[in-house]
């Protein structure tokens, strides 16, 4: 089948700002965990909880939120280069 009907031309913007704003609120999503273990943290320091753990849980939340920036920096630029590719097929 052939495509008879033309996308308008701000179609590839569009798509490019529905999977930044999707990605985004999934970057939250997936962010949301790693500020609650970084109160957490703070909350057990005032504790006195045993440093190893504290240590422990400190690099977990850092893990969590390089992992989740890096993935989304990686969303977001699988989602510009289909933009251009969509915009330069037009």
């Amino acid at each position: 089948m052939s495509k008879t009907e033309k996308t308008p031309w701000w179609s590839p913007i569009a798509h490019f700002a529905a999977h930044c704003f999707v990605g985004s609120i999934i970057f939250i999503i997936i962010g949301l965990p790693a500020v609650a273990l970084s109160f957490l943290v703070h909350y057990l320091e005032t504790i006195g909880v045993n440093a190893l753990t504290i240590a422990v849980l400190t690099t977990l939340e850092v893990a969590l939120s390089v992992t989740d920036a890096l993935l989304f920096l990686i969303y977001l630029a699988l989602g510009i280069y289909r933009a251009l590719k969509e915009l330069a097929n037009e």
